[in-house]
């Protein structure tokens, strides 16, 4: 935990002064001043991390329905600490640019939309490939699966992980871009990402509890390389990467129902693979857009990475 959170607190030492560099245009939308991120950890892990250690102090974690609702609270850290640093910070300005990474306006078209089909294809083919090594599927689990489909989405979508999109992508990552590579931001916000998880593991009955922290820290990171390239694709856009946050989320949940059991090694090498795809793909800059000239305060001229 101290060297993830550390390297991003490092980040906040980037001058947002008169003379700071500022990205204008798309890469506006890509890449912002560091200014608030340390804020934005300690009230998304503060308010994740209270929900889901001290509820069931006071509440009955081993009843499913209060242990879904202390899971679905605290999954709201990120949102609330996105929407309460950008008040601070920028005051209602602040919230309307946040909240317009929702305009379904935003470029990029329809590619990456696709990364939500593409993802939810691959993970549901762990389903075939487990049974061709001698797992067994219930296929009443899976039909159920299917039956419940549409529901399933809507729930992850607003409150099962789609939800934490907005503090993770829509305010961490553009920060984290402003002064690492793209590749290097993901894997920086995969880290701090998998270890706000971590309380989850203390909470039986939760999904994460009967995962490897290892292995599930690997397919995290997996994710997050995904996550930037559909930002960066769709100009900073949310709506893509809720849909593809949650076709990971669904697609785990279908595999599980049809197999028995979460089979998370086999989640993360799909996940990897297809990281390491769009890596080459992109040749490591995960669309993020191309230097331009920016100018400064000052009047001065820069090439930005």
């Amino acid at each position: 935990m101290s060297y993830s959170v550390g390297v991003t607190l490092a980040i906040m030492t980037i001058s947002t002064s008169s003379g700071a560099v500022r990205p204008v245009g798309v890469r506006s939308r890509t890449a912002l001043p560091a200014r608030g991120l340390a804020a934005f950890l300690l009230v998304a892990f503060g308010w994740s991390w209270g929900t889901w250690w001290l509820g069931p102090l006071v509440a009955d974690a081993g009843d499913p329905g209060v242990l879904m609702a202390l899971v679905i609270v605290g999954g709201f850290g990120p949102a609330i600490a996105a929407v309460g640093v950008s008040a601070v910070t920028g005051g209602g300005a602040e919230i309307a640019r946040l909240l317009r990474r929702f305009d379904p306006r935003r470029h990029g078209g329809v590619r990456p939309y696709l990364w939500a089909v593409i993802v939810f294809a691959a993970l549901l083919l762990t389903v075939p490939a487990a049974a061709a090594l001698g797992a067994s599927v219930d296929a009443d689990g899976l039909a159920g699966a299917f039956v419940s489909l549409p529901g399933m989405i809507l729930l992850v979508a607003f409150a099962g992980g789609g939800n934490e999109e907005l503090g993770w992508r829509g305010f961490v990552l553009p920060r984290l871009q402003q002064a690492l590579s793209p590749l290097a931001a993901s894997v920086v916000l995969g880290l701090i990402w998998a270890i706000w998880h971590a309380p989850l593991w203390s909470l039986p009955g939760t999904s994460q509890s009967n995962l490897s922290f290892p292995v599930y820290t690997v397919l995290v990171i997996a994710i997050s390389v995904v996550l930037t390239h559909v930002f960066n694709a769709s100009s900073g856009g949310l709506i893509p990467v809720v849909a593809v946050h949650t076709s990971v989320n669904v697609a785990a949940g279908v595999a599980a129902q049809a197999l028995g059991e979460s089979r998370d090694l086999d989640q993360t090498l799909v996940m990897v693979a297809l990281a390491l795809a769009v890596l080459v793909f992109t040749r490591g800059r995960l669309r993020f857009p191309r230097a331009a000239s920016i100018s400064t305060p000052s009047g001065e001229h820069h090439e930005h990475r």
